[in-house]
Order: C-alpha cells, then structure tokens, then sequence
C-alpha cells in the first residue's frame, strides 16, 4: 500500500472525528507528523474538495459528501435489482451483469454468474471503458447528445484486442444501432473469448444512467440467441424501471 495514500487516508479519517476541533499544528502534534509535511497533504486534499479549512480549522468537504450520496444510491439500486438478477440468471443458466454511469467510465455495480466455465474477469467495483464494452455503449445511448460528443471528446478510444472499436465515427453508429434495436453486442473487444450483449438502464426517477448484459463465449451469441437474450434484457430493464 502506497505510504502517501495511507497517510491522507489517516488525515481524513482522524479529521472526520474531530471536524472544527484542530488547527493545522494539532493535526500535526496529534498525528506525528512535521507542519511543513501536514500542510502539503491538507492543501492538496482542500483543492481535490476532501477537506474543507474554515478560520484555521478543518472539516469533511463536499467531495466525499457526493461520493457518500453516490455509494448509498448505488447499493440501494443493488439491493432493490440483485433478486432479479438472481432469477434470471437462474432461470436462463446467463452471467448477468448491472453497471451504472460514474466519471466517464461503466461501473460494475452487480454480477450474478451463471454455471458455464467462462467467466469475465471484471470484478466488483471495476470501472469498464465506454467505448468498447456493450454495457458502455447501452449507457451512451440512453445520455444525451450533448453529453455523448462531450465524452467521446475526452475519452481516449484505446485497443484492447484486435476488435476493439477505436473510430469515433465507428463508435457512434453502434451507438445509433443500439437506439434504433434497444440493444448492444460487443464482440472480443475488451477480452479475447467474451462477448457481451446489453440493453440501457434509464431510471429517470433517481437520474440513473446505466445498463444490463449477459456475458459469455462468442460462439454462443447466433442470431436467434441474440435475439432471445436481448429480448429478455429489455423485459428486465422495463420490470426494474416500474420499482422506482
């Protein structure tokens, strides 16, 4: 574990005890550290918006304020989906996934597996590029136009396999394809031997931009196989949306 992290980890933990109490030199007494040191690590933490200084004492800032909110709406998406997740992927033998739109990237927010030997190796908590998974292109269907050429005017298109989309002009007529058929499909893109097929999740009630797919070997995904997931995707994703 990185020392640097460690430390401002501790900084903000031990501020969150005793917001308002502790001057830029108690911090310092309190946590062994030299003034010179405790002030590079507040003075970064106050532009990131972590730490908020106030008549020389320091408190929480709205940075983690809207992480926090982030975190607690996510895990009550998670809590209110994962039994549907769970009878789906029962009942079709489908690894299913949920991810939700957080800095320009796909969130893996849920994941049930299926019994079928290949699996993603994407875990919890990872962020998935845009641009060539088809969760990330469920999810830029359903933001708006401003927003998409905003991202894909940020977003490095990067290769991962020898599929990978890296072509905005590409990229946007999937993303057409995806509005016109309700649905994505990725082939090998991100991981040779994967594919994935995905619908968006939009739940205008709470704001959420996201999306749902199975996962599984590219030789599986046939046409009527497409059509018979991506069909069971969008019942899904109109099931959810009713719970909000």
């Amino acid at each position: 574990m990185s020392n640097s992290v460690k430390k401002a980890f501790e900084i903000i933990k031990f501020i969150s005890n005793n917001q308002g109490r502790l001057s830029l030199s108690e911090l310092g007494r309190q946590l062994n550290m030299n003034k010179t040191t405790m002030f590079r690590y507040l003075e970064t933490l106050e532009v990131l918006n972590i730490l908020e200084r106030r008549d020389s004492n320091w408190y929480l800032g709205i940075e983690l304020f809207s992480l926090g909110h982030k975190v607690d709406a996510n895990s009550r998406i998670v809590e209110k989906i994962h039994p549907w997740l769970v009878e789906i992927s029962e009942r079709l033998n489908e690894t299913v996934n949920l991810v939700g739109m957080y800095d320009n990237s796909a969130l893996y927010l849920d994941k049930v597996e299926s019994n079928r030997a290949l699996q993603m190796r994407s875990q919890l908590g990872d962020h998935l590029p845009l641009h060539c998974t088809s969760l990330g292109k469920a999810i830029l269907s359903c933001l708006p136009l401003v927003e998409v050429d905003n991202i894909l005017s940020i977003i490095e298109l990067k290769p991962y396999t020898s599929h990978t989309v890296t072509s905005i002009d590409e990229l946007k007529q999937q993303i057409d394809f995806v509005n016109i058929n309700g649905y994505s499909l990725e082939k090998e893109e991100l991981e040779p031997g994967l594919s994935c097929i995905a619908v968006p999740l939009y739940i205008q009630t709470i704001d959420f931009y996201g999306g749902l797919s199975f996962s599984g070997s590219p030789d599986r995904f046939t046409e009527e196989k497409v059509r018979e997931l991506s069909g069971e995707l969008k019942k899904l994703a109109a099931g959810i949306i009713t719970m909000f």
